[in-house]
């Protein structure tokens, strides 16, 4: 099965998210055939992705030790992975003062590498709003780098007291994401 960890947005930043993208939606309208959009519901932001795992027991038993201590996160703003010279996925970015969601990040990835090569790159918490399709970048990069200026961020800040184990199915629509287990505060 396909395993990831995520923590997942509240009710109010999740429509703050879809309205951004419906924003972006209007704004980038001349790249539509671009770009394939991230179902709102489905938004999260990936702490470890794990690929095929053959059970999900052992992880879950391996995720137990980690605590994931109360944080606010501020969400907003615009971007581009890996750049805007080639962007392969646009986001808005997540913004945690106190460090929790890092050190909670950290802890996870430690747990996770009896299952996984650790990753390479540096943790960069943010929400996938849209993937651009292989080869369609044309100035796109550039439009989003101009947008992000002015952008702003949700109304509030979210609460994160959880994280959950998610299981993702492959189909030809795309990833459905189903929750495994959430694992709570410390």
């Amino acid at each position: 099965m396909r395993l990831f960890v995520a923590i997942h947005p509240d009710a109010a930043t999740q429509a703050w998210l879809a309205e951004s993208q419906r924003r972006l939606r209007k704004e980038l309208k001349r790249f539509s055939r671009d770009l394939r959009w991230t179902d709102p519901e489905s938004i999260h932001v990936t702490l470890a992705f794990l690929g095929e795992v053959p059970e999900a027991a052992p992880v879950e038993q391996a995720l137990q030790a980690c605590r994931c201590a109360p944080s606010e996160l501020t969400v907003g703003g615009l971007g581009v992975f890996p750049g805007p010279h080639r962007p392969n996925v646009i986001w808005t970015g997540v913004t945690d003062e106190t460090g929790n969601l890092m050190r909670l990040q950290s802890e996870i990835a430690a747990a996770m590498a009896a299952f996984v090569v650790p990753e390479r790159r540096r943790f960069e918490p943010h929400l996938t709003l849209a993937r651009v399709k292989p080869g369609r970048r044309s100035r796109l990069g550039e439009v989003i780098m101009a947008l992000s200026a002015d952008w702003g961020s949700a109304p509030g800040p979210w609460r994160v007291e959880s994280f959950s184990l998610m299981r993702s199915q492959l189909d030809s629509a795309g990833a459905r994401h189903s929750v495994v287990r959430v694992f709570g505060a410390a």
